[in-house]
Order: structure tokens, then C-alpha cells, then sequence
């Protein structure tokens, strides 16, 4: 296998019995193509995404589409973009730009915004590459590339959030707590990720009608690390609160330093996160977070990557068109531990190493 990456700045997922899948819906690889089926020259493959760092969603992602491809012993190359935010959408566009005059035979997507990344998916699709999407899912009237997309590798934005909301409403009631203060921290405006979150986790403190819940600040912190850090000290500044949430990975992490670095200790003021990357699981396995719904990329990536194997090998009615993924909730050492692949994040092995044993 040949790999050759390119990055923008353009230099640079066991679940219950199923470990290395995610559900029954992420039988991947049931029908393995042969090697024999397989083209004579390598397949060009893009790889598109609004963060490919390995310790978030899209490079464990990339990790297991890359890793289901080699098991099957197919030859490739592989070029890899992302913008320099996750709200860099014009950025993403033209990397997608770029591809499509790259001629390449397939594009993975992780886009920074659905509707915004549009111009550059299109694109992609008059280029003649096939998409395998993923994060976002397909809107209900379709896309005007529908016929470019082979499958979307997804799961509900708004479940996720839900589920952050419905523990927290959970864990204040057992503190004794029926009317906390509450902060949030959303994502960018545009983003249809934050809005479908944000309102999953409104939706979760409606539904606890024995709960008085008091939002005493909010702020777009646009997935970013900084701003979120900063938006945490405006709130400590100005506010007392019981809980923060954050509505994304990167978002809770500063989040959870930002409260430390202040004076106060982990858990003092709970921390609801969502995405499970390997900096959040750290902070839930130390207290520092108290939740982290968790999606598993790993699992997501090989599902994409036997889409790209059935469709080369001629099978494309063998294609699941919609795949969702499970969002176990990890709160605690013994959940990670149950949920999150080995591969991705070993917790044992990470307090061992923390406690220095």
C-alpha cells in the first residue's frame, strides 16, 4: 500500500458484544471483496474532514477506513485535508476544489457545515469521484449530489445532546439540586451540528419538569479550545453556577482546565461534554468531565471503507445506504471501559500510567 498525505494548510469509533463493530447495523465486512476483483492500479482516495488530528472523531475515523482497507489488501493512495478551524467553511470548499481536479475515484467527508461545504461537494460529484459521507445525516428532501454519495456513516446529533442533558438532569437530582444554574457553550451559529446538540439538550431539561432549570449564561465558543476557555472564565467571573455544558469535545476539555486553573476541583462544577475524543474520556476517567456521550469513529470509518469495497468491486446494491451509529454514555471509568475500543483509548492503561504505576 502506498499513502501519500497532503494536508490543508495543503503540506500537512467493545460495544456490547461488538468490538470492533458498532451494533448489528455495523456488520461491516460480512462480505469481504477478493483481492482479485480489486484494479490494477491503485485506487485515488481523498480524505476530507474539519479536523484529521488522530486524538479526535476524524482521525480514529480515518484510522479505521484505512485499516478495513488494508485488511483487504487493497492498493491505494491516500490524500488527506483539513481546514485550519472547524468553522472554516470557505476553506473546506476549496479543498474540496482541489480534489475534484485531483480526478480522484472516491472522497471521504467530514464536513465542516452541510449546506456551506455544498459548492465544493458538488464538485466532488461533477468530477465523477463517489462520497462516502459521514457525521452528518442526509437531509429528508435529499442533496443535489445524491447520486455521487454511495452511504452516510452518521448518528443523531440531537440523541447525543439529549443524552448529555437527560444525565445531568439525573445526576443534580441525586445531589439533592432541583434548580441549578446552568451554563452553555455552542458551537459556531452556522453550525446545524450545534443547533441539532443545543436543542437535544433544551429538550432533555424540559422534559425533567421537577427540575427548575436557570440558564444564567451562553456564549458561541465555536468549537474552539481558546474561546471556550475564555467564555469559562467570563462565566466564573460574572456567575455562579452548577454545571457547564459544552457541546463538543473540544469545548468541554477548556472548559473543564479553564474551572481547574481557577481554583476549583474537579467536579465541583459539572462538566457534560459530548463526542468521547481521547482528551474528553481522560477528563471523565478523572473526574474532570462528567459525561461524555461517545460515538465510535473507528467503527464508522470501517463501515464507510466497505461501502468504497462493495461499490469497486461491482456490489453496490450490497450497500448499506444509511448507517447509524450507537451513542453509548460514558461517565465513569467502568463505561469507557465497556464502550471505547482498545485501539482508540485504553483506560487502565492510562491511569496506570497517570498514577505513576
Amino acid at each position: 500500500m502506498r499513502i501519500t498525505e497532503q494536508y490543508s494548510r495543503f503540506g500537512r469509533l467493545p460495544f456490547a458484544a461488538a468490538c470492533a463493530v458498532m451494533s448489528s447495523a455495523f456488520m461491516v465486512g460480512n462480505v469481504q471483496a477478493q483481492q482479485s476483483e480489486f484494479p490494477d492500479e491503485p485506487v485515488e482516495i481523498g480524505f476530507a474532514a474539519h479536523s484529521i488530528d488522530l486524538g479526535a472523531i476524524f482521525g480514529q475515523l480515518r484510522e479505521g477506513f484505512r485499516e478495513h482497507l488494508d485488511e483487504a489488501g487493497l492498493e491505494y493512495e491516500f490524500y488527506q485535508a483539513a481546514p485550519d478551524t472547524p468553522s472554516s467553511h470557505a476553506q473546506m470548499v476549496q479543498n474540496l476544489e482541489n480534489f475534484a481536479s485531483q480526478e480522484l475515484d472516491y472522497v471521504l467527508m467530514g464536513p465542516t457545515s452541510l449546506d456551506l461545504n455544498e459548492p465544493g461537494l458538488m464538485a466532488i460529484a461533477d468530477s465523477g469521484a463517489k462520497l462516502l459521507m459521514t457525521d452528518y445525516e442526509r437531509p429528508e428532501g435529499g442533496v443535489p449530489y445524491d447520486d455521487a454519495v454511495l452511504n452516510w456513516v452518521v448518528y443523531s446529533h440531537d440523541e447525543m445532546g439529549y443524552k448529555t442533558g437527560d444525565w445531568l438532569m439525573h445526576h443534580l437530582r441525586g445531589e439533592g439540586n432541583f434548580d441549578p444554574k446552568i451554563v452553555m457553550l455552542w458551537g459556531p451559529a452556522d453550525s446545524e451540528i450545534s443547533e441539532a446538540r443545543g436543542q437535544g439538550v433544551l429538550r432533555a431539561f424540559e422534559e425533567a419538569e421537577d427540575i427548575d432549570v436557570e440558564i444564567v449564561y451562553e456564549a458561541y465558543a465555536d468549537f474552539d479550545r481558546d474561546l471556550a476557555y475564555t467564555q469559562t472564565e467570563r462565566a466564573l467571573a460574572a456567575y455562579d453556577f452548577d454545571a457547564i455544558v459544552a457541546l463538543n469535545s473540544y469545548m468541554s476539555v477548556s472548559a473543564s482546565q479553564a474551572l481547574i486553573a481557577n481554583g476549583l476541583e474537579p467536579g465541583e462544577i459539572i462538566v457534560g461534554g459530548m463526542g468521547g475524543t481521547i482528551a474528553e474520556l481522560e477528563g471523565v476517567a478523572l473526574g474532570e468531565i462528567g459525561v461524555a456521550p461517545f460515538r465510535d469513529p473507528r467503527s464508522m470509518g470501517r463501515a464507510s471503507a466497505e461501502a468504497l469495497l462493495q461499490h469497486l468491486t461491482g456490489n453496490e446494491d450490497q450497500i448499506q445506504k444509511t448507517v447509524y451509529s450507537d451513542i453509548p454514555v460514558t461517565e465513569s471509568v467502568y463505561s469507557i471501559a465497556k464502550f471505547v475500543p482498545l485501539e482508540m483509548f485504553d483506560v487502565n492503561a492510562f491511569l496506570r500510567d497517570y498514577h505513576g504505576q
